[in-house]
C-alpha cells in the first residue's frame, strides 16, 4: 500500500470507514460496478509538462514551450493514437460502457454518463436480431441483462426495442439500442467505441454501419485470433483493429498475414502487466492495450482497490501503457486524471 502523508491519513481513514459502513448497510453482494461513483471526475490540476512532448522532443518538460503541441496531428484516429503514445497519456475504456447499479451495460445512457464522468471510450457488444438489425447486447440470450427471454437471434428488433435493460440489482427505464444509434452518439461527442462482435453478428454489416455513420475515426474493432485479425483487416484496411499480441514474434506473424501495424492495437491481456512488451511494441510504433477488468473476485480492478489505494494504475501508465480497459471507470479516471489530461492534447 502507498504510504500517505500525515495530512492525508485522516481523510483516507474516514473514506475507508464510510465505504465499510455503506457496504454493511446495503447488505448487497460485492459488485465491482457498485463501487464506481456516479459523480463527474474531478479535473486534473495544471502541472508542468502535462500534455507536453516526451523527453528529447521539442516542447518536452517546459510548459512555456508549446511548439510540439502545435504540431500534433489529430486528423485521423491512427495519428491520435501515435500522439497518445508519444505524450505518455492514457485512453481509458469502460468495459461494456461502464455500467453501475443505476446504469445498465450496453446502453447509450450509460455511455453518456461514463463519458461525462471522464472516461471517453467505451467497449460495447454487438449482436444481430432475427431480422438482421445490429443491437447492443453481450449475451446470446436476453435473460441476464433485459426483461426479455430467449435468444437475441430469435427475436425481431421490434420485439427487442420494447424491452427494458436491467442492472445487477434492478430493472431500468433504458432500452437496448441499435449499433447505428451508438455510432451516431460517438461521432457527435467525439467518443471512441471498441466494438466486440458476438457470434450472431457478421463483420460486413458492422463495417457498413461504421461507414454509414462516418465513424471510421471513432471505433476499434476487436479480433480474437491472428486469422480473424487478417480477415477484418482485408475487409476494412483503414479501420483500427485490436489483436492479441503476447510477444514481438506474434506481432511479426500478424504483419506477415497482411495486418497493417499503423492500424493495429496490441491487446496484451488481463493477467499480468508486461512493461517490457509494451515498450518493445512502442519502439515499433504500436500502442498496447491491457485490461484490469474481469470476474469481481479475481480481477486486477478488485485487487488494486482492496486497500482503497489505486496507485497501481499510475504504475501501469508510467510503465508505458497507453490504453487501459476497466470495469471501474469513475474511480480509475480520477486516479489517472493527470495522464488523461495529457491525452486531451491528442483529441481524446
Amino acid at each position: 500500500m502507498r504510504t500517505l502523508p500525515p495530512s492525508a491519513a485522516p481523510k483516507a481513514l474516514t473514506t475507508a470507514l464510510l465505504a465499510l459502513f455503506l457496504t454493511a448497510a446495503c447488505g448487497q453482494p460485492e459488485d465491482p460496478t457498485a463501487t464506481a461513483s456516479t459523480g463527474p471526475a474531478e479535473p486534473a490540476a495544471s502541472e508542468p509538462g502535462v500534455a507536453s512532448a516526451p523527453a528529447g522532443q521539442p516542447g518536452a518538460g517546459d510548459p512555456k514551450d508549446n511548439t510540439y503541441l502545435s504540431r500534433i496531428d489529430t486528423s485521423t484516429l491512427t495519428a491520435r493514437l501515435d500522439c497518445l503514445r508519444k505524450v505518455r497519456g492514457v485512453l481509458l475504456i469502460g468495459h461494456r460502457g461502464g455500467p453501475t447499479r443505476d446504469y445498465p451495460e450496453n446502453a447509450i445512457e450509460t455511455l453518456e454518463r461514463t463519458f461525462k464522468a471522464g472516461t471517453h471510450a467505451g467497449e460495447i457488444d454487438i449482436a444481430q436480431t432475427k431480422d438482421g438489425k445490429l443491437v447492443l447486447m453481450h449475451d446470446d440470450e436476453l435473460d441476464r441483462t433485459s426483461t426479455g427471454t430467449g435468444l437475441v437471434s430469435d427475436h425481431t428488433w421490434a420485439e427487442i426495442s420494447k424491452l427494458k435493460l436491467e442492472t445487477y440489482s434492478k430493472p431500468t427505464n433504458f432500452h437496448p439500442p441499435l449499433l447505428s444509434d451508438a455510432l451516431a452518439w460517438a461521432v457527435k461527442n467525439g467518443a471512441i467505441l471498441e466494438l466486440d462482435k458476438k457470434k450472431s453478428a457478421p463483420w460486413q454489416p458492422i463495417i457498413a454501419e461504421v461507414r454509414a455513420a462516418k465513424a471510421e475515426n471513432n471505433v476499434f474493432l476487436i479480433t480474437y485470433s491472428d486469422d480473424q485479425a487478417a480477415e477484418v483487416h482485408k475487409l476494412a484496411p483503414d479501420l483500427v483493429i485490436t489483436a492479441s499480441v503476447d510477444s514481438p514474434g506474434q506481432l511479426d506473424h500478424l504483419l506477415s498475414l497482411g495486418v497493417n501495424a499503423q492500424h493495429l492495437i496490441a491487446w496484451t491481456g488481463t493477467d499480468a502487466p508486461d512493461p517490457a512488451l509494451w515498450n518493445a511494441l512502442a519502439a515499433r510504433n504500436i500502442e498496447s492495450a491491457f485490461g484490469t477488468l474481469g470476474p469481481r473476485n479475481s480481477s486486477l480492478d478488485g485487487k488494486y482497490w482492496e486497500d482503497q489505494d489505486g496507485s497501481e494504475y499510475d504504475k501501469l501508465v508510467s510503465d508505458g501503457l497507453p490504453i487501459l480497459v476497466t470495469d471501474l471507470t469513475d474511480k480509475v479516471s480520477r486516479q489517472l486524471s493527470a495522464a488523461i489530461s495529457k491525452s486531451a492534447a491528442c483529441g481524446f
